[in-house]
């Protein structure tokens, strides 16, 4: 639709729960085609690059991270949740901030990889880490071009997913993996090295951004700044800035911490590793943050006293699917990355198994998302710095005087710190079970250390 009206309101022709069920189906059918296409990307890529240069891309994607997260106040969320989100000017302006705001982090990854080439010449670096690296911080900047391209999109994309009209958000995403794929693995047989990896992501964001202005229902895109939807949007994101850069130190912070105090040998097939944890972290944060966050979003403005027996029957879900993984982490991935990888990558299986427990700490992000929904964004910035201190203070010291295995399970379990105050956000909106809460907790503990005990 490229109508200049507002847009129309979408009456659901389903109920709530068939929505969240229709959605929650894309979500987990793209997550499954995407690690087939992982797979085959990592069964090519594995063959034709060596172990370093996957753990160059992991330091530059991380740092590209941090600048993104250091600057998100939200944008997508607004869409979400604001009841202004069906009028033409709220989007526009919407998209208006999002390219204004992707300028500026490119700016700061700029001066971001001229810091990391002045530490590196001052000799600030230790030789054995990635860090050292002189391709670095060139990689930084080329990543970050990403920014103003995926800037471009259209923010149509979050409305669809504020109708839980999830199709063709993963139909896209699912499109773009694939064309990153094929580019990059054709430029890595041409022997590009790491920047058939560049070029192969920049190619991705530029076919994403272009298509998602034509598949996407809603207002056309145009340069618009009105002062009160943009006085909302960043209301509402203020505090999520501060919760953006905690989260990313939470759950990227072991990147840059381990990049820099282990070698480059052991830090790349680390971060091979993580590259497979954290898909199904993503998995995990796509099904409660695009569809639950707006299921939640929908409950709490039109029928709260139902949210309770929602969050319960979710959070049955995602329990039992946190233990599947972690079990199949556990058991699995020793054997099985030792038959997909070649012999220059082996350990990533190890890894893979010391980093299980962070998917048992993964459902308990359903109550943090749920404030997120009620507004709460101060609440929930609170559970991001708490982690966020406690990783950065805690990992450094156990990697010096304990080691890595120990520093890899504490990185794994670092979430258990925060639930104290997840759960004073929960109280707010329910009435937390015990029972329901102790599970998960008892699971992850016991996992840390038979892992410390066994590996």
């Amino acid at each position: 639709m490229t109508s200049d009206q507002p847009t129309a309101s979408v009456s659901p022709v389903h109920s709530l729960r068939r929505r969240i069920l229709t959605s929650g189906g894309a979500i987990m059918s793209g997550f499954g085609v995407s690690q087939v296409l992982r797979l085959i990307s990592n069964l090519i890529l594995t063959r034709l690059l060596m172990p370093e240069v996957f753990g160059l891309m992991a330091v530059a994607l991380s740092i590209n991270i941090w600048a993104v997260m250091l600057t998100d106040i939200g944008i997508g969320s607004s869409v979400i949740r604001s009841p202004n989100s069906e009028k033409a000017a709220f989007i526009r302006t919407a998209w208006t901030t999002q390219i204004l705001r992707n300028l500026l982090v490119w700016a700061i990854i700029i001066f971001a990889a001229i810091g990391v080439y002045f530490l590196t010449l001052g000799g600030y670096v230790n030789d054995e880490s990635i860090f050292a690296d002189p391709v670095l911080p060139w990689l930084m900047v080329a990543m970050g071009v990403q920014l103003p391209i995926s800037g471009l999109g259209s923010t149509n994309r979050s409305l669809a997913e504020r109708r839980l009209q999830m199709n063709r958000v993963v139909g896209l995403e699912l499109a773009q993996q694939l064309f990153s794929m094929v580019v990059t693995i054709a430029l890595a047989v041409a022997g590009f090295g790491i920047w058939a990896l560049v070029i192969g992501t920049l190619s991705g964001a530029l076919f994403a951004t272009i298509l998602s202005h034509f598949i996407f229902a809603g207002p056309r895109m145009a340069w618009m700044l009105d002062r009160e939807h943009f006085k909302e949007i960043f209301n509402f994101g203020k505090w999520l800035i501060i919760a953006s850069f905690f989260g990313f130190i939470l759950n990227r912070g072991d990147q840059l911490i381990f990049g820099w105090m282990m070698n480059a040998q052991s830090f790349s097939l680390y971060a091979i590793a993580a590259i497979w944890i954290m898909a199904a972290v993503t998995v995990f944060q796509s099904v409660i943050g695009r569809v639950f966050f707006p299921a939640f979003s929908e409950v709490l403005r039109e029928d709260p006293d139902g949210f309770e027996t929602l969050y319960k029957k979710i959070r049955l879900l995602l329990d039992a699917a946190a233990v599947a993984m972690a079990i199949g982490a556990y058991f699995l991935a020793e054997p099985i990355f030792a038959i997909i990888y070649p012999d220059a990558f082996s350990g990533v299986g190890y890894y893979v198994k010391l980093l299980a427990p962070t998917l048992l700490f993964l459902p308990y992000r359903l109550i943090s998302t749920a404030a997120l929904a009620a507004g709460n964004s101060k609440g929930f910035t609170a559970v991001t710095v708490i982690g966020g201190i406690a990783m950065v203070i805690t990992l450094p010291l156990t990697m010096t005087y304990i080691g890595e295995k120990a520093a890899i399970i504490l990185y794994a379990s670092i979430a258990l710190v925060t639930l104290p105050s997840v759960w004073s956000l929960g109280k707010k909106l329910m009435k937390l079970d015990p029972m329901i809460e102790g599970r998960m907790i008892l699971s992850a503990l016991l996992l840390a250390v038979v892992l410390m005990l066994t590996t």
